[in-house]
């Protein structure tokens, strides 16, 4: 039960934290293809992570896979460094 609530938790905050990150770096870039010319590869390895956990989120979400504490820390620790680089974009 707690690993539920907590997963859910996580994952909706994931998915705005993805929408709002995803949002600023195309706006920044102007597309797709601008921005896998110009990105460097820290950046896009951190962005694929992004996606990665967007689609995982929305798996746990809808309950396709089950919720496991280890995808509730990959999850967390995502969201730190999403926020971290959302308040670094910001300020």
């Amino acid at each position: 039960m707690k690993n539920t609530l907590a997963s859910k938790i996580t994952s909706c905050l994931s998915l705005l934290l993805a929408m709002v990150y995803l949002y600023e770096l195309m706006s920044y870039f102007g597309g797709v293809k601008k921005l896998f010319r110009e990105i460097n590869l820290a950046a896009l390895i951190f962005t694929i992570f992004v996606i990665f956990n967007f689609l995982l989120s929305i798996l746990l979400l809808t309950k396709k896979i089950k919720s496991k504490l280890l995808l509730i820390i990959f999850q967390i620790l995502i969201i730190i460094v999403t926020s971290w680089v959302l308040f670094e974009i910001y300020s």
